[in-house]
């Protein structure tokens, strides 16, 4: 028997410990409730003992069930609804909304953004709360650290031949990486850009839901 076992959660991959009696192997599905709600997730290991003493993020409630995978399916089903509405709501707005994340059990939501100016976004959460009657949250991706673009390479390049030229900048080890497949200008992308790109990453991550592992 053990006191808990580490679990991977969530969509951007949290793990977190959570306690149980069960004696449950890697890579089994299970129910975690945590500090976000009701949701999937997937056993990584037991804790070592130099885990002895850090927090736990919740219980572990049961192995995940067929009944557990309806309901996963009618939570990401509203939670494409949850994000059609998001967009309706912030037209103008800076702000992108990649992603949400609604509770297994569809009492409560977590909404992504990446806003890339400052906007009060509060008055959009309350509506979405009140709408679909669950309490929204926001994870606001912006504050998560990421890699800056590399210089402009009309302007600078790294002093190796063809740097710029139209190759990734992985290519001539000026580090960052390159989303387009060619060096970044370094400018901070428009609205329009960062709106395009994460409809197509959404249409992604729900391609990739789609298909089955094997």
């Amino acid at each position: 028997m053990t006191a808990g076992l580490l679990v991977r959660y969530g969509r951007p991959g949290y793990v977190g410990r959570f306690r149980t009696t069960a004696d449950l192997e890697r890579g089994a599905r299970v129910v975690v409730r945590g500090p976000r709600g009701l949701e999937l997730g997937t056993v990584l290991c037991a804790p070592a003992d130099r885990f002895t003493g850090v927090e736990e993020d919740g219980e572990l409630v049961r192995a995940a069930t067929a009944a557990d995978d309806a309901a996963a399916d009618c939570a990401d089903a509203l939670s494409r609804d949850l994000l059609d509405a998001a967009d309706a709501l912030a037209a103008g707005l800076p702000v992108a909304f990649p992603d949400a994340e609604v509770a297994l059990d569809s009492a409560s939501a977590v909404l992504h953004a990446l806003p890339w100016a400052v906007c009060d976004l509060d008055p959009i959460l309350t509506a979405l709360s009140d709408r679909f009657s669950l309490p929204v949250r926001l994870l606001d991706l912006s504050q998560t650290p990421v890699s800056a673009d590399p210089p402009d390479p009309t302007t600078a390049t790294c002093g190796k031949p063809d740097c710029g030229s139209g190759g990734g900048c992985s290519s001539c080890g000026t580090g960052g990486g390159c989303s387009t497949g060619s060096c970044s200008r370094g400018a901070v992308k428009s609205a329009a850009e960062l709106t395009a790109y994460f409809a197509d990453l959404r249409g992604k991550m729900e391609a990739a839901a789609r298909t089955p592992l094997h």
